[in-house]
């Protein structure tokens, strides 16, 4: 053994301080940001009143009270998946049902914690489990000490990158709804390469005491089937479960019982339908477990985790998850001529799976509420977004994610030419390594996922989210292939190609950084909806990321002079200190511009015990969910409802505090009633919302 190998700590090691590092930044930085308008306020509250009403199945948002005060009800945008870990959380941090009225925008960060852990653990969880993917793949014809470090180290990179990635980092730590999809789509992803790179074996089995005809029975135990099982009961099952204990409970048939009797209300007979419907999943969960337990190859399990994170997937954002999969899968097998795999996948029972994973809840809800629920969530917000658009600002050419991938992936992006330049060009003596066919195998799904996302109409920064594991792949590879020597015979027979690739990221780096700096809110850009007018300001400087990204580029050179391993040191310090800058700097102060949480916390510090919180030409639903429902709703520009709430709270209240936006405040004021107007000041504001202090004047006398 040489003196390297006994002074290197194992790769074990290197995945725990990675690990504790990321982890680390991510809880210690997490409620300094409020939460941000509209995604993780307006998703907070329709998981927030899953408790209040106790009620899984119907998924419901109700603005507060006043003109518009019911104005929704019931939220059909999105499935329900995402909504169930995170009042799950909530409930479990004992957050958003208390008796307190400012439980939402107190100290301590419990409700930013509760509404996006989930996100957060799927995020940690997707990027750990590509990492082991690659590193059981890297290592398959590993014979060495040395070559078996190189590939979980290799593995370990991967799930780092992906985890500093900007995109992928805030996305994965605020209440978002795409990585209940874009997690899923890794996992199903990472189960077909498991399925198919890898040299079929057969499952290891565990004799048991019982014979029939003869025959010793055997059940699978290995590793990859109790796997499965773990994912079966968590997508399938408990689901499931959740899903009869509520309809059944006598808590929801009291509820339901005191509803208007009309025809397109639910009653207790629909409880009773949708029991019946769901007791099919439960004979096709049992038939599907009875038909696993004759699985012989290891493949066949991998490939069930598969149709159960495809499943999850749907239940995660809809149709585009499903989607992705199967055209990737196809897209795999059309390619490297697999097409034999369809006689191998387990079609039948992978259906079966699939609908297990996904189609309780949706069947449930189209029992409970009908036709029109089903044309929102399908037809509305699924199929409409692809085909047709769904906002004017949300649309883009060719160029649009490929610009966007920049910041999404930066600094990483600035490798992106020599990574992409070792995948399209590898040696003939290993064309036919697993490591190869994993590299191939990312380049497709980058491909794939970049063409899909772009003959989409509907087009938003965030959705470029799907495209960023399989970068993170390549990159991975392509970085852990130079530090471990493997590459090194490769790339000193290309030094022109090499220094060219390295001027390039150089070249790429100082093109995005400068086009954020021309555009600082970008950054927040990247997991919001809105990016222009007033939305286009109120964020901080973005000037650190040239001195963020200058080793990154110096990292680049050293890789082209032959020191990966001062070079792989300066790209991820890097990373690391751009992330760090992210999440103590940058995000904290962007979110006094796009989070309601100060503004809020203000009004429950100052106010009186009779006194009204108001959002007035304003929808925001940031003063939804901090206010836990508590606020007088006008959407429009409505001077009567106005005065009614002045003359309902004269005698009665000190102030009504009005939120509105910033270019509304002018004429807000003007339409206060006269013997108000002269009193009102601005007691709060920032470039995109205002909070209106307006003493309530005594009763005027007839």
């Amino acid at each position: 053994m040489r003196l390297r190998d006994l002074t290197t700590p194992p790769p074990w090691a290197w995945a725990a301080v990675a690990a504790l590092a990321v982890i680390a930044l991510g809880l210690a930085t997490l409620a300094a940001s409020g939460p941000w308008d509209p995604w993780e306020t307006h998703y907070g509250e329709v998981a927030r009143q899953i408790l209040v009403r106790h009620d899984p199945l119907d998924l419901w948002w109700k603005p507060g009270y006043g003109p518009d005060g019911n104005a929704e009800n019931t939220f059909w945008s999105k499935p329900a998946l995402p909504f169930w870990l995170m009042a799950l959380s909530m409930k479990l941090l004992g957050v958003g049902t208390g008796p307190a009225a400012d439980e939402m925008v107190r100290a301590g960060g419990l409700p930013e914690l509760a509404i996006r852990l989930p996100s957060m653990l799927a995020g940690w969880a997707s990027a750990a489990f590509l990492g082991y993917v690659t590193w059981r793949i890297g290592q398959e014809r590993a014979t060495t000490r040395q070559e078996k470090r190189a590939a979980a180290n290799t593995g370990v990179l991967v799930g780092v990158i992906l985890s500093l990635m900007p995109q992928w980092a805030i996305i994965t730590r605020q209440a978002l709804t795409d990585v209940f999809f874009v997690g899923p789509v890794v996992l199903a992803m990472g189960a077909w390469a498991m399925a198919w790179l890898l040299p079929e074996r057969d499952l290891r089995r565990r004799e048991l005491p019982l014979k029939v005809r003869g025959r010793i029975l055997s059940i699978p135990w290995d590793r990859t089937y109790l796997g499965f099982l773990v994912v079966f009961l968590l997508a399938a099952i408990a689901p499931l479960a959740l899903l009869d204990h509520h309809v059944l409970s006598e808590v929801t048939r009291e509820r339901v019982a005191r509803f208007i009797k009309r025809a397109d209300v639910p009653n207790l007979y629909t409880l009773w339908e949708i029991h019946l419907h769901l007791l099919i999943y439960w004979v096709a969960a049992a038939l599907v477990v009875l038909r696993s337990l004759l699985w012989r190859r290891r493949s066949q399990a991998w490939m069930a985790v598969l149709y159960l994170a495809a499943g999850l997937s749907l239940l995660g954002k809809g149709l585009i998850g499903p989607g992705l999969i199967g055209l990737l899968v196809l897209a795999d097998m059309l390619v490297h001529q697999r097409l034999h795999l369809l006689r191998r996948c387990g079609l039948g029972t992978g259906l079966l799976l699939f609908a297990l994973a996904s189609f309780p809840w949706h069947h449930a809800l189209a029992l409970y509420r009908g036709e029109r629920f089903v044309n929102e969530l399908i037809v509305v917000n699924n199929l409409a977004r692809f085909a047709s658009g769904e906002q004017d600002q949300a649309v883009g050419g060719f160029a649009y994610y490929l610009r966007t991938m920049g910041l999404a992936a930066l600094p990483w992006v600035a490798a992106l030419p020599a990574a992409l330049w070792r995948a399209l060009r590898p040696d003939e003596d290993e064309d036919d390594a697993p490591e190869v066919s994993l590299r191939r195998f990312a380049l497709l799904w980058l491909a794939v996922s970049l063409l899909l996302l772009t003959y989409s109409v509907t087009k938003y920064y965030h959705y470029l989210v799907p495209a960023l594991p399989p970068l993170a792949v390549l990159l991975g590879l392509w970085l852990g292939g130079s530090l471990s020597g493997r590459d090194r015979s490769w790339l000193e027979r290309h030094p022109q190609i090499r220094w060219l690739a390295a001027a390039l990221g150089i070249g790429i780096i100082a093109l995005v950084v400068r086009d954020a700096l021309h555009e600082p809110a970008w950054i927040a850009h990247l997991t919001t909806y809105l990016y222009t007018l007033m939305w286009r300001q109120g964020a901080p400087p973005v000037d650190p990321l040239v001195w963020l990204t200058l080793p990154f580029g110096a990292g680049l050179v050293f890789w082209a002079l032959l020191r990966p391993r001062l070079g792989a040191a300066l790209m991820v310090s890097s990373s690391l200190a751009l992330a760090t800058w992210l999440f103590v700097s940058y995000l904290p102060a962007a979110s006094e511009s796009w989070s309601q949480r100060t503004a809020i916390r203000m009004y429950y510090a100052e106010r009186g015990p009779e006194d009204v919180l108001a959002s007035f030409w304003f929808y925001h639903r940031g003063e939804t969910f901090l206010s836990k429902g508590e606020v007088w709703v006008s959407k429009e520009a409505r001077r009567e409802r106005l005065a009614e709430l002045f003359d309902e709270k004269r005698g009665v209240a000190d102030n009504v505090w009005i939120m509105t936006t910033a270019s509304h405040t002018k004429r807000t004021i003007s339409m206060l009633p006269r013997d108000a107007r002269d009193g009102a000041v601005v007691a709060y504001e920032n470039p995109h919302i205002v909070m209106i202090r307006v003493p309530v004047p005594g009763v005027v006398e007839e």
